[in-house]
């Protein structure tokens, strides 16, 4: 089971009012696997609650002992939003290698 993943997508709006079903998304997709991608590439509107969450799902990760990474591209509406709000989500990438400076394959 250790090399079985599943990939979440996100599309639309992550904020508040999908709180519940993002959050579920997840804790749904941890529950049977032990590496999990989030695929924000269709997100087209987010908040900071969407934002929680993400950063969320990578501390359970790290506490379960499991892997979490995004995948796809950043959509520039989070890369704002985090830019404006100084939180970085690049090390969550599944591209991300901190040896290389912290640059992504896909930049």
């Amino acid at each position: 089971m250790a090399d079985e993943f599943e990939t979440v997508k996100w599309q639309g709006t992550a904020g508040i009012e999908q709180a519940h079903t993002l959050r579920d998304s997840l804790l749904e997709a941890f529950k049977k696997n032990s590496e999990i991608r989030l695929d924000i590439s269709g997100v087209e509107d987010i908040d900071i609650t969407g934002i929680q969450i993400i950063i969320a799902a990578k501390k359970e990760a790290d506490k379960s002992k499991k892997s979490f990474y995004l995948t796809g591209d950043i959509p520039s509406v989070i890369e704002e939003f985090t830019k404006a709000s100084a939180i970085t989500l690049k090390e969550y990438h599944i591209d991300y290698k901190e040896e290389d400076g912290g640059e992504t394959e896909n930049a």
